[in-house]
């Protein structure tokens, strides 16, 4: 694929954000980035949650302008928009205008009911965008219902620099070492699978923030870290694991996410929630383990911490599976530009023919 000119826009160029982007420009292509938290650092904190209801201020102004002023300034293949929440329909239409191919990338579920008000702008935009990618499958139809011009179904992945810190395998730190670990933040039905583990004595250890909001934080008090993850340490707490373990956000219809492809990635043994998706991605009882109830879960947890041999097997052999079959962010993306290639060139013939490309 020829060298693409990109206008990358974003909510912020970090986390899963910013490995996409990294993965375009190793694949050879140019990036200009704008992102909207340069637009907001400014802003006390009760103004941000005001203007997070309602996406209007000033600053929502001035990034959509500033979208508009640089594609005018230089020339771009594509206007490649991550969660455009705040990218308004008049800004994608001009980018249109000026021969410019818009994508949108979207990991999250647009149509959670409890997120409706921060989604409705994009939704309103649906229709302008040239191409939809998204990882949630429950969304490619839902997309099309409404107005989407083409969905593609992408995957979430793992990024080589959080996984293997300078390229090395992580390596156990006894200061995070547990049997249990899990990375994320607290969410109702999380209680019913770790709260049996740990009345059986296991050694849990959950890291991530709201677990003070759970009904039995007293439990998770000896357990729980209560604070976020640096990308420093991230990959260090699963290897110090025996099992790390992977939920999916239900009320975003997850049947897979990041952590499905970064476990595995770092070398840790993963047990994780069943789903057709993952099952799709390794196979059970070789390359990862799986549990569809508390039950089970809590009888592959005791399993598993009985046979290490077997446990590091199974680790192996997921991290051969992850690193080879184009679970990475790199393959992720070569993937999502071989289906988003036609497309683009036929949106610059047509606009070549109608003599408005710049």
């Amino acid at each position: 694929m020829d060298n693409l000119k990109i206008l990358y826009i974003c909510e912020d160029d970090s986390g899963t954000c910013r490995s996409r982007r990294k993965a375009l420009e190793q694949l050879g292509h140019s990036t200009s980035v704008l992102a909207y938290s340069d637009y907001i650092r400014f802003w006390k904190d009760f103004v941000y949650k005001v203007y997070a209801r309602t996406l209007w201020s000033p600053a929502t102004l001035r990034f959509n302008w500033d979208i508009v002023q640089r594609a005018d300034t230089r020339e771009f293949d594509i206007a490649w928009v991550d969660k455009g929440i705040h990218v308004r329909r008049y800004t994608l239409q001009r980018l249109s205008a000026r021969g410019i191919f818009t994508v949108h990338h979207m990991t999250d579920d647009f149509m959670n009911r409890r997120h409706s008000l921060l989604y409705r702008f994009y939704k309103q935009a649906i229709p302008d965008y040239h191409v939809h990618l998204s990882s949630n499958s429950n969304n490619l139809r839902e997309l099309i219902s409404l107005g989407a011009k083409a969905a593609v179904q992408t995957y979430l992945g793992f990024d080589p620099e959080l996984c293997m810190p300078g390229g090395l395998p992580a390596t156990l730190n006894p200061a995070y070492s547990s049997d249990v670990a899990f990375i994320g933040f607290w969410r109702s039905h999380l209680d019913e699978h770790l709260l049996p583990l740990i009345r059986a004595g296991i050694r849990v250890r959950t890291w991530g923030s709201h677990w003070n909001k759970s009904p039995h934080a007293r439990e998770y008090r000896q357990v729980a870290a209560f604070r976020q993850v640096s990308d420093k340490e991230y990959a260090t707490i699963l290897a110090s694991a025996s099992i790390a373990l992977c939920f999916l956000a239900r009320e975003n219809r997850n049947v897979s996410t990041g952590r499905s492809f970064e476990i595995p990635a770092v070398g840790a043994f993963m047990l994780a929630e069943r789903t057709d998706e993952h099952l799709s991605f390794y196979e059970e009882g070789r390359e990862a383990e799986f549990f569809s109830d508390p039950t089970e879960l809590l009888h592959k947890v005791k399993y598993y911490l009985s046979r290490p041999q077997e446990r590091l097997a199974i680790a192996r052999a997921g991290h051969v599976k992850a690193v080879t079959a184009g679970y990475s962010y790199l393959e992720r993306i070569r993937s999502d530009l071989a289906h988003i290639r036609p497309l683009l060139d036929n949106f610059h013939a047509q606009h070549n023919r109608r003599g408005r490309r710049i």
